[in-house]
Formats: structure tokens, sequence, C-alpha cells
């Protein structure tokens, strides 16, 4: 699809795009753990395919980000021009806290994802994956 329809701007997320991250994953859990092994087909597709983009909300992309701090790093540093952060995080002080997805406990682990992101890009590029990418992409005017 996303090579018969390079016009088309496709956005991944959920379990099986986020747990494909790793090479090694085998379809056993929507949340693996563990370190990533490189190869994957997330980050092969989204440097190969300039129609790829890849939504960071939810508990998938936060699972995808958290568990391989190393790796995270580097997918960050490749992707940034990729990368949405539509969150479904319902931080109410700006350092993680709330409860997300009405207050579904599984959700519990979006705790603190913005602050993650915060954390690990610089400034310019905090913006620019948490706002600007999304306008860009979507080809929404800021003003």
């Amino acid at each position: 699809m996303l090579k018969n329809y390079p016009k088309t701007r496709f956005i991944g997320h959920a379990d099986a795009f986020w747990a494909n991250i790793s090479a090694d994953y085998a379809n056993e859990t929507a949340y693996p753990s563990g370190k990533i092994k490189r190869g994957g087909i997330t980050d092969n597709w989204l440097s190969d395919y300039p129609n790829l983009f890849a939504d960071l909300s939810a508990n998938s992309g936060n699972n995808a980000l958290s568990r391989d701090p190393e790796f995270t790093d580097g997918f960050l540093r490749r992707h940034e021009d990729k990368l949405i952060f539509g969150s479904d995080c319902a931080c109410t002080d700006g350092k993680g806290g709330g409860v997300s997805q009405a207050g579904n406990p599984a959700a519990s682990r979006l705790a603190g994802k913005c602050v993650l992101l915060r954390k690990k890009l610089a400034p310019e590029v905090f913006r620019k994956v948490t706002w600007g990418n999304a306008h860009r992409i979507y080809r929404i005017s800021a003003g």
C-alpha cells in the first residue's frame, strides 16, 4: 500500500505497528518488553517510505519509546520529521500527571509520556514532534 500509493499519507499507530519496531517481534503480546532488536519493520518502513508517519500516542507508542532508551534516542533522531504526538494523555500538570482514556487502568503506562519526550528531545525537536509535524503533514494552517 505504501509503495502503490506514494501520494497518500499513512499514519502508523497501535499495537502491531509499534511492537514491530523490534526485528524479533513474533506477535506474542501487544506490549512487548526488553531490548529492541534493530531492523524492525516499523523503523525500516519509516526510513524507506516518505509517505509513512508515526503517531506516538496511546500505550503502544509509549511502550515502544520506553522499553529501550538506547534504541529510542537513535529512533527519535532518525525519524523526528515523521513523528506525531497526538496525546491520549489527560496530563493535568505538565509533568505527566492525570489518568488517560476515561480512567482506564491499563492506560496508566501513559503517565509521564510527554515528559519522556521533553527529556529526550531538544526544545525545537520537541515542538516539531508535538505540534509542527502534524501541522505540516495534515496541512493545517497555524493561523
